[in-house]
Order: structure tokens, then sequence, then C-alpha cells
């Protein structure tokens, strides 16, 4: 029997393989936050992080382990964001883009990031496209809700057991507009209707974008099956 294995059969869970040793920062205490607390909270080895402005979303959470900051999520990502391991993963659970907020903040230190209407031509090539807030544009595969504990499965739906094309993260990946650059955060499950990405992946965003200079770049964040477009010029 393996390592693997062998750890498994002692009941410890595959959620338990991933994040051991891990530190993790939960960006919102609202639903979703609360629910990523709940699933991360027994995870031993694992250092967890809820940040959120609202003191009394704050409070409601029980003594579950995480250290609480009462802070705006996006100025803490910001501001602690060069001493950050690039292992340390982050679970986006406000109603922004996350990626894209973090990277005006952080960059417009040293240059200028303007938002941008995601163009049309663009949207329509994605499936149920629909208006978000602050500017965004959000796609998905599916036109319903899907279930909170959603597993991500390979090719077909969990609800309706159809068929899913391309993984969304790959298709905005490989939609292409003239005038823009493109780059897509992938974001990977942690557990069933859980998920996010790396310091290391905003790095590589960040990264990119800074060895550009200026122009037009659309900024997206996505799983197989939904994601969120920003659109941003950036002029130096």
């Amino acid at each position: 029997m393996n390592l693997k294995a062998e750890k498994q059969a002692e009941g410890e869970s595959p959620l338990t393989e991933k994040l051991k040793n891990k530190a993790i920062i939960i960006i919102g205490a609202g639903h979703f936050g609360q629910k990523a607390v709940a699933l991360l909270s027994s995870v031993p080895h694992t250092s967890l992080w809820l940040v959120d402005r609202d003191v009394t979303k704050l409070k409601k959470i029980g003594n579950v382990g995480a250290k609480r900051i009462a802070e705006d999520g996006v100025r803490f990502l910001a501001k602690h964001f060069s001493h950050l391991a690039p292992s340390t993963f982050i679970i986006p659970a406000v109603p922004v883009h996350l990626a894209f907020e973090w990277l005006r903040t952080y960059i417009n230190k040293k240059g200028t990031v303007e938002q941008m209407p995601v163009p049309r031509s663009f949207a329509l090539r994605l499936p149920h496209p629909l208006d978000g807030s602050e500017g965004s544009l959000l796609a998905s595969y599916a036109d319903f809700r899907c279930p909170d504990d959603c597993p991500e499965p390979a090719n077909r739906c969990t609800l309706t057991g159809k068929r899913r094309g391309t993984p969304l993260y790959r298709l905005l990946a490989e939609t292409e507009l003239r005038g823009f650059r493109v780059h897509v955060i992938r974001s990977r499950q942690l557990a069933p209707g859980l998920g996010g990405y790396r310091v290391r992946d905003l790095k590589e965003l960040l990264g990119k974008v800074s060895e550009a200079g200026k122009g037009k770049w659309l900024v997206a964040t996505a799983c197989k099956c939904h994601g969120v477009v920003t659109a941003l010029q950036i002029a130096r």
C-alpha cells in the first residue's frame, strides 16, 4: 500500500491531502465565506484566515480556529500581497471580481488602471453572458442555480447529466479579441462547491500585465462551468 492509500485508509480525506501545511485566506464572511470556514476549519495543519470589513459577520462565525481580520478584503490582499507565500490559497467570497479589484488596487501604486466595458462582441461568444456587478461580465454553462455542493465533474453537468462543452476557463483563454490581451485565472476546487486560486496565479497575472506595459486586457477568473470577466486599460 502506498503512502497516499495508507493515509486515506487511516481516515485522512482528499481535502486534507490538498491543504495540509497550507495557508488559506477567505475573502468575505458572507454565505459563501461561512461555508468555506465550515468546510476548512477541521482540516489539520492549515492556517485559516477570514477577512471581512463587517465585524458583525465575523462575530457570527463561532469558535472555528480561523484568524479573523476586520478589514476590506481587497485592500488587505493588496497590502500584504508581497509577503504572501506563492502556495497560499485564496478563496474569493465577495460579490466583486476579486482578482481584478486586487490588480487595480495593487498596480495603481505604479501606474493607472481604468476599467472598461467588456466588448459585446466578446460577450456574445460566451455561454449565457450576463452583466455582473461593477461592470464585469458573468458567463456560465448553466441557466439555473447550481447545487452548492457541485463536485465539478469532468465532462457532464451534475444536475442535468448533459455533456459540458469546452471547460469555460479554456474557452475564455482561446477566445481572441482584437486589441485586447486575455488572461484567465483558473479556479480550482478544494471541495465540492468550494474553489479558488493560489497567490502564484495572481503573481503570474501581475507579471504579464507589468511586462506588457500600456494596453487593454480582458482578465477572467473561471472554473469549468462559471466565470467572470473584466476589461481594463493600463496607461503609463
